[in-house]
């Protein structure tokens, strides 16, 4: 299974709000010999996916020519920012989803929402909404990834426990469960970390909350509403009953705490189940998967994934959505889930099975980060983790921790780039 990366806006990225977008030239009619660039990234969909893809497509277009190039995630805002500019520029591009607001934003990216595309009505909401720009669709959903609970077996077992919780409340009593059965100082029914913020989060949106809102071209932080703080308080009371990880950590040593037995449960991307296995070959068979439960069935998640556009500098605009919709349409985003990625739409759950169908179960309440193109100051000025440890370690009340963290994203969200 391939890793799903949830890139964030880089600095290079952010460049783009301040360069003016050059006119884009016309549409091209296709000719006796045209060539459709097609742009994808380093563990996308499988060869033989876009190799089959691109043989039907040929022969809808027998004067149509596909040139595959695959890019590698590191440096890809300069290639696309070049490729772009370039003479000829590339005509479909695979963004990861955090990646599509800066190039939406500045007029670089094509507007696709008055095309026809293939289960539109179910996409995972994550991914329409990452792709989505001022009310407008300008990257269409292609696939996901996103967090599951991980558990182990044995210990689950050893512990009287039967079928995975559905509720959060069962999932806090068979915790319990697990911390009694397990004595040792450093164990964790669930390890938590108290900087997680991609698993602490799903709490305000369960309890119906917001992390932002905007409301006349202002954005303000809205995690000290009633309801967001209402999920945080939640967050805060499940953890202390669950988990002895550092406050002061994240989900980067999950893998070595459910591998070692300090952890019977962990949360991270389904593909994490295969990097225990493989450091830990005998938990193999131990391994098992469920949704993140929360109030009411499964718990909001945060969705990762990749994101199909057309540059507004396309050549090939209507050939470019067209070979796009024939790839997130049922036939190939079916093939797509049985290689193990999430498909773009709930309504594909026959098509998938094991992790990936947990994971598409779990993804039928995703949620994306507020759509603003300031976003990524937030993210790396830590203000979520801040308030998360704050909370965790006692330091602060989830009143006063959520309202310095409204305060500092209100701020960086209507600061000027």
């Amino acid at each position: 299974m391939r890793h799903v990366r949830a890139f964030g806006l880089t600095t290079l990225a952010l460049t783009l709000l301040t360069t003016a977008c050059a006119a884009a030239p016309p549409n091209a009619q296709p000719g006796p010999s045209t060539t459709l660039s097609v742009w994808l990234m380093k563990e996308s969909a499988p060869d033989n996916v876009i190799s089959e893809l691109n043989q039907q497509f040929h022969t809808l277009h027998p004067n149509v020519q596909v040139k595959l190039t695959t890019l590698e995630w590191p440096g890809r805002d300069a290639r696309w920012q070049a490729g772009m500019a370039a003479a000829t520029p590339p005509d479909v591009m695979e963004m990861g989803n955090s990646d599509v607001l800066a190039y939406a934003s500045t007029g670089k990216l094509t507007d696709l929402t008055k095309q026809d595309f293939e289960n539109s009505d179910t996409w995972l909401t994550g991914l329409r909404d990452a792709g989505s720009y001022q009310g407008r669709l300008y990257g269409v959903p292609y696939y996901g990834g996103d967090r599951v609970v991980i558990y182990r077996k044995d210990l689950w077992q050893q512990a009287g426990l039967g079928d995975p919780p559905t509720t959060l409340a069962q999932l806090e009593a068979d915790a319990a469960k697990l911390m009694a059965a397990n004595k040792a100082t450093d164990f964790s029914a669930l390890y938590f970390p108290g900087r997680y913020q991609y698993a602490a989060l799903p709490f305000v949106l369960d309890a119906g909350g917001t992390i932002a809102t905007q409301q006349n071209g202002k954005w303000a932080g809205t995690l000290s509403s009633p309801k967001s703080q209402a999920g945080l308080r939640n967050w805060a009371e499940f953890v202390a009953k669950v988990s002895r990880a550092p406050a002061d950590k994240d989900e980067t040593s999950d893998v070595d705490a459910l591998g070692s037995g300090r952890a019977a449960m962990i949360i991270d991307q389904g593909v994490t189940a295969s990097a225990v296995a493989k450091k830990y070959p005998t938990l193999g068979e131990q391994l098992g998967v469920f949704p993140m439960p929360g109030a009411n069935g499964p718990m909001p998640v945060f969705l990762g994934g990749s994101n199909l556009v057309v540059p507004k500098a396309s050549r090939q605009a209507d050939l470019a959505a067209e070979w796009i919709r024939l790839l997130t349409g049922t036939q190939y985003e079916g093939l797509l889930g049985q290689s193990g990625l999430v498909p773009n739409s709930t309504g594909l759950s026959t098509f998938v099975s094991g992790v990936t169908a947990v994971e598409l179960t779990a993804a039928g309440k995703s949620w994306f980060t507020p759509l603003s193109t300031r976003w990524s100051a937030v993210d790396n000025a830590n203000v979520i983790q801040d308030m998360l440890q704050s909370i965790y370690n006692g330091r602060a009340t989830v009143a006063e921790a959520s309202a310095a963290a409204d305060t500092k994203i209100t701020q960086l969200l209507n600061t000027p780039a």
